[in-house]
């Protein structure tokens, strides 16, 4: 156990397949082997009759016994129409099941796949499939065949697989298109790979120094970074600089695309104190947001301290407990205004 190998097979069985993030566990048919080995490991949307190349490690499940935890997988489409069949037939494709794989295999054979992908019309001709059906079961091959695309993208760059489901879900069949014109998305929040990360992966695909979209996921990224160590939003002048220090490029051309965020939305610029401040906009609105209930707070009317003094007096009562004088000072002071600031030493609550 702890060997390292690469297996070449036919994926035979998907035991279990977490939707949410790729996680895997397949039976994997190789050749020279008598039973099929079992391969773990974020491998989205695998199913029988396609083939792999898994490079992994062995280990020994107690329950399971030995499985190949995959590290990198190169996957490809069924070539036999043996195995296109039991591709088509595991449900991989949602409208798609035994008998309708086996009658697009045996109309139009080698070509199934390509038809599925390319000529959806063409798929009227097998019975129980109207025009409609037709372009959806195309649509839904041609998302998967976008999310293996993705899944190769990430895998190059070493790249967690699982990312892959993500960004189908939010680019749809777009999304191998959206990574090759911008892959600094990647180092949005909801993705989390590290700007430094994202920045040799785009350089490494030809992007310039300046180039645009370089500059832009440079401001976001030292706003989110910021936004991590506790800061709201960040000076705008403070934010330049820190930038330009980050990615080697003068202030005056950042100050461009800061200008242009801020057109957009994409950044908030507020004067604040005399201070022109940055912020990510749902960093603003929940600012806008304290701001306003703590205005609210302020005016709301209070209790007068007879009353208040009452209260309490009746709460003792009630409850059987007798508060301490500072507690009791607590509470009135509470009472009195819309908001109170209640501080205290490291870790007495």
């Amino acid at each position: 156990m702890g060997e390292r190998v690469t297996v070449e097979g036919t994926v035979d069985a998907v035991i279990f397949h977490n939707e949410e993030n790729g996680y895997t566990v397949l039976l994997l048919a190789v050749e020279g082997e008598e039973e099929p080995i079992t391969v773990v490991g974020c491998i989205p949307c695998a199913a029988a009759g396609e083939g792999m190349t898994v490079t992994g490690v062995w280990t020994m499940h107690p329950v399971h016994g030995a499985q190949l935890t995959a590290e990198s997988v190169e996957r490809r489409l069924p070539r036999s129409q043996e195995d296109m069949v039991a591709y088509l037939s595991s449900g991989i494709i949602k409208g798609i099941g035994p008998a309708t794989a086996q009658r697009l295999v045996e109309r139009f054979g080698d070509d199934t796949l390509d038809v599925l992908r390319q000529e959806p019309e063409r798929l009227k001709c097998i019975k129980g499939i109207t025009a409609k059906k037709a372009q959806e079961l195309s649509e839904a091959f041609r998302a998967l065949t976008g999310l293996r695309q993705i899944m190769e993208f990430l895998a190059r760059y070493d790249l967690p697989v699982y990312l892959a489901m993500p960004l189908q879900r939010t680019y749809g069949d777009t999304a191998m298109q959206c990574l090759r014109d911008d892959p600094y998305i990647l180092s949005r929040a909801q993705y989390g790979v590290k700007f430094a990360v994202t920045d040799g992966i785009a350089i490494s695909m030809g992007f310039g120094g300046d180039d645009p979209c370089r500059l832009r996921a440079a401001l976001t990224y030292e706003l989110e970074h910021n936004a991590g160590n506790g800061h709201v939003f960040l000076p705008r002048n403070k934010l330049l600089a820190a930038t330009s220090q980050l990615i080697g490029v003068e202030p005056e051309q950042l100050e461009v695309m800061l200008d242009k965020l801020i057109e957009g939305f994409a950044v908030v610029q507020q004067d604040i104190a005399g201070v022109r401040g940055c912020y990510l906009p749902r960093l603003y609105q929940a600012e806008t947001f304290v701001a306003q209930r703590l205005l609210s707070l302020v005016t709301t009317p209070v209790e007068t301290l007879p009353r208040a003094e009452k209260t309490i007096d009746a709460i003792e009562r009630e409850q059987g407990v007798s508060y301490a004088p500072m507690q009791r000072q607590a509470v009135l002071l509470a009472a009195q205004g819309g908001i109170l600031l209640l501080t205290g030493g490291p870790g007495t609550g």
